[in-house]
């Protein structure tokens, strides 16, 4: 079997190499060769299952092997990812703000992290994750909070008045961050759940269950903190006192899957984030999201060239 692995990873390395992934985070390559090989699974099969690579092999058998390889090396650069960004990037000072917690951030980040180990042992969850871990590594909600606080619209109201969120920009950036880390707790705590597969759209009692959940695997984090992450599975069409993080945690979601780093703008087209929000405000209603906030992340975007 380490014969096979072996010629797995050569295999997968290769395509690695393409230099249209180069780019992408760990994630976003993860799920663009995972839909290669389900795409063109009969031109690859015999080549796979010849001597060079799995004689005999089943395409079942080719793919659940390239599977598990792939997530193996793709786990090696994403982890340490992950724990740059919770260790280095981000201050859990905003913790005290929303609960009177005397655990080191140390501790409870090392909570978080094991949490999150969980979650990408998961399908669905290391695919919601990706969205995530691009918003986080690319600063998306920080680019975005720099705009709200100078202009003090209708996000900014909601943040401060309506959640009535005693912090300052960069605390409510932290929040978010967090909260999109954790957003895809949902995949963890049942195989089975009631759960609309291409909005993300969950049920309010399923959110309440998966909050109980987290609340008691991670004891430490704010009850606020956890219905911001689990609660961005919900719609705003449906529960219009959704908490304005777990609205802006679900938008940054989405918008993160497929951005891509540094990607440059042909003259005279729209930029990627312009273009994406144009998109999101006309399926607004199916994806469950607050189209004023949508309209005031597209200015921001459109003002920007983002």
């Amino acid at each position: 079997m380490s014969e096979e692995r072996d010629q797995a990873k050569i295999f997968l390395s290769r395509l690695l190499a393409n230099p249209t992934l180069l780019t992408l985070s760990p994630l976003q390559k993860e799920e663009h060769i995972l839909s290669f090989l389900e795409v063109n699974s009969k031109q690859l099969l015999p080549t796979l299952s010849s001597e060079a690579f799995f004689p005999g092999y089943s395409w079942s058998a080719i793919y659940n092997l390239l599977v598990r390889k792939l997530k193996e090396i793709i786990d090696e650069s994403l982890f340490p990812g992950i724990q740059r960004q919770l260790y280095e990037k981000i201050d859990l000072g905003f913790l005290s703000i929303l609960s009177q917690n005397n655990r080191s951030q140390e501790t409870v980040k090392q909570e978080i992290l094991s949490f999150i180990k969980k979650i990408l042992l998961v399908h669905e969850g290391r695919r919601d994750f990706s969205g995530s871990y691009s918003a986080v590594t690319n600063q998306i909600a920080r680019k975005y909070m720099d705009r709200v606080f100078s202009t003090h619209s209708y996000i900014h109201f909601e943040l401060t008045k309506v959640q009535r969120l005693k912090m300052n920009k960069d605390e409510i950036v932290n929040m978010i961050n967090i909260s999109l880390f954790l957003r895809p707790a949902i995949y963890v705590f049942s195989a089975s759940m009631n759960k609309d597969s291409s909005s993300g759209i969950i049920t309010k009692s399923f959110a309440e269950k998966v909050e109980d959940s987290l609340l008691k695997e991670i004891p430490s984090l704010p009850e606020e903190l956890v219905k911001s992450a689990v609660r961005s599975n919900l719609s705003f069409e449906d529960h219009k006192y959704l908490q304005a993080t777990s609205r802006l945690t679900s938008i940054i979601n989405f918008l993160s899957r497929s951005l891509k780093a540094d990607m440059k703008v042909d003259r005279g087209a729209s930029s990627p984030e312009k273009s994406w929000f144009s998109i999101a405000r006309k399926n607004y209603k199916y994806f469950g999201w607050d189209i004023k906030m949508l309209d005031e992340l597209y200015r921001f975007s459109a003002e920007n060239n983002w």
